[in-house]
């Protein structure tokens, strides 16, 4: 009798150290199951706690993604509230707990619009009748208040979000926002445009433009806390020079007179040459060579590169799970973003008047549409920045780098 307890508890302990085993080393599922009319496709990649959902109900089928950590469990998806308004197939899943993890999705020609982008009537009044539900309309509500810090410039303090660093260009340096607003001065005389300028990581690099026509130095600005520093280069670089891009840590401008592209680390704060004019490259998610009139002409890195979405006037892949679609539409870029494992069909994010304004920052989006800057996340579009000098210069420019 001891024998056979003694190897029930064997038995049992190899069961539970072999599930445990598996829990740790599951990096998880593929599974499908039913919520009310819908057939749900779930996908978890435990790297992230990245669930992917495919809904399914007759000719309805949408896509969407969470990040949330349910430690592996499978079928978190527990209700589904549908209703068909002015030709909208408005969903919102509740999760385990009765969580709510993204807005009303309403389906229409294979684009997702979330309720809180439609100013359709019958919507807005459907979504207050969800209340009872546990779905908080008010929370992709906009409530920013303003402080005006300049004639020029005004900031919406409590829409910064917290350990996300705002930097803004002006004419003698920067102004650095977060929770508040602090002046980095550069230069002690206004200077206009800085094209030899760029936002990397948490620092801002400009050159010293209180050179003429070459330079030898750069000033480097860590946005966080406003520290600034110098990195010296051996060789004169001409002001007829741009910045491509940067990659890595490391920042690469393109000397036109000279034909030099040079390599600029901030780690190490040295200024080196990188390629002379037979042997150029740029980079698009790769390193590429070019020849000496691309260059010549002005190329510029593009790290997001991607060739699975065609037919827009902008696609982008930054990161493993979301495509950024633009499309444009007069002087106004509409900005959709599309799952990795479905494509088809997209979701509609915001409006942005200029494509070079965009920042990618984790589930941060920031984005300037005329003289405002916005960032986009699971909440909405929330404004942090009017700027009337943008609307009479175009050059400056804004960073943002998430802690």
């Amino acid at each position: 009798m001891k024998f056979l307890f003694k190897t029930l508890i064997i038995l049992i302990a190899i069961y539970l150290g072999l599930n445990g085993l598996f829990y740790i080393f599951n990096d998880g599922h593929e599974i499908t199951y039913n919520v009310g009319n819908f057939n749900v496709s779930e996908t978890l990649k435990t790297k992230d706690n990245n669930y992917y959902f495919e809904l399914k109900n007759g000719k309805i089928k949408l896509n969407f993604q969470i990040f949330e950590n349910y430690h592996k469990s499978s079928k978190v998806i527990t209700k589904i509230l549908h209703k068909k308004i002015d030709g909208y197939e408005c969903i919102l899943p509740i999760f385990k707990n009765g969580e709510i993890y993204t807005d009303v999705m309403c389906l229409k020609n294979n684009t997702i619009t979330y309720a809180h982008n439609l100013k359709n009537k019958s919507i807005r009044n459907y979504v207050k009748t969800l209340k009872k539900q546990g779905y908080d309309s008010q929370k992709y509500r906009d409530k920013g208040e303003k402080t005006n810090l300049s004639n020029t410039l005004t900031i919406y303090e409590n829409n910064l979000l917290e350990n996300n660093y705002v930097a803004m260009e002006n004419y003698k340096g920067l102004e650095l926002l977060s929770k508040g607003a602090k002046t980095v001065n550069i230069f002690e005389n206004d200077v206009y445009t800085k094209p030899i300028s760029i936002f990397t990581d948490k620092y801002y690099v400009v050159a010293d433009y209180t050179d003429e026509y070459t330079f030898q130095k750069f000033y480097v600005v860590n946005i966080i806390n406003g520290d600034t520093k110098e990195i010296r280069s051996y060789d004169e670089i001409s002001f007829d020079s741009y910045i491509m891009g940067a990659v890595d840590g490391e920042i690469y401008l393109f000397d036109k007179d000279a034909q030099i592209e040079y390599k600029i680390n901030l780690e190490r704060e040295t200024v080196e040459q990188f390629a002379d004019k037979d042997n150029l490259k740029t980079y698009n998610g790769k390193w590429t060579k070019i020849t000496l009139m691309e260059a010549l002409d002005g190329t510029y890195f593009d790290n997001y590169h991607t060739n699975k979405i065609k037919g827009y006037t902008k696609a982008v892949k930054p990161n493993d799970y979301y495509y950024y679609i633009y499309n444009q539409d007069g002087d106004v870029y509409h900005v959709y973003r599309a799952d990795v494992q479905n494509p088809k069909i997209k979701t509609y994010l915001f409006d942005t008047t200029n494509l070079n304004s965009i920042i990618y920052q984790k589930d941060v989006i920031y984005y300037q549409y005329q003289n405002s800057y916005y960032y986009y996340n699971e909440n909405g579009q929330r404004k942090i920045i009017d700027n009337t000098e943008l609307e009479f210069n175009s050059d400056i420019t804004l960073g943002a780098y998430v802690k």
